[in-house]
């Protein structure tokens, strides 16, 4: 799951590119930070496909869509988009956030796991001060930054049924054929729980707030 979850962020330097694109007169410093952070943000994308090549399993058989990307790019302003991306970075740094997600890697005994989670929480520390130098930098303080960072966010509408009649997504469940190739790689039965899940954000954030659903 973390594997894909770290795949996934190849939205994340999709809708990045935009904002630095469409920010202009900045001093040079913040195309250099906003650009490594980009960098990152594709590098994380490219350990999660490290991890599935390192247990022998075809990657490229997952769908992927960057409907994420598309919804901001498309909806909302450069500004907004940086006060989505500080206010989601904020949601990592909790307990149950980074940390979690890297003594989960520990636990698992994939050391190859633990690692890449230990590069990751690195990153979105340094990506949290980033956007401290500029974006909160240009909010009145921090309270608002988040606030502000919040209401744009709630803002996107997903278009989720329109998107899959365009054929921009499947929107199948991939999980229990990834999850059974995983279990017979490691001569193992898969657990029923895991082989269940069946989470959609159709009608959810990723951070789990509901949201209207928009046909």
């Amino acid at each position: 799951m973390m594997f894909y979850k770290r795949l996934r962020e190849i939205d994340v330097p999709e809708m990045m590119a935009s904002i630095i694109h469409e920010t202009r007169g900045k001093p040079w410093d913040y195309y250099l930070e906003m650009s490594r952070q980009l960098w990152d943000e594709a590098r994380h994308a490219m350990m999660g496909q490290v991890g599935f090549v390192a247990h022998g399993i075809d990657w490229t058989r997952i769908p992927i869509n960057f409907t994420w990307s598309l919804n901001l790019n498309t909806q909302i302003s450069a500004i907004e988009r940086h006060a989505v991306l500080f206010f989601i970075e904020q949601g990592l740094m909790p307990r149950t956030g980074k940390r979690f997600e890297w003594e989960v890697a520990t636990a698992s005994g994939d050391a190859l796991a633990a690692r890449i989670q230990d590069y990751d929480w690195a990153d979105e520390v340094l990506h949290s001060q980033i956007g401290r130098r500029w974006y909160v930098t240009q909010m009145p303080n921090l309270a608002e930054a988040l606030r502000y960072g919040d209401e744009c966010w709630t803002k996107i509408v997903s278009h989720w049924h329109r998107y899959l009649a365009e054929g921009k997504t499947q929107h199948r469940n991939w999980w229990p054929e990834l999850y059974r190739a995983a279990c017979e790689r490691w001569r193992t039965e898969p657990e029923a729980a895991a082989l269940a899940f069946a989470e959609t954000y159709e009608a959810k954030r990723a951070d789990l707030q509901e949201l209207p659903v928009s046909g």
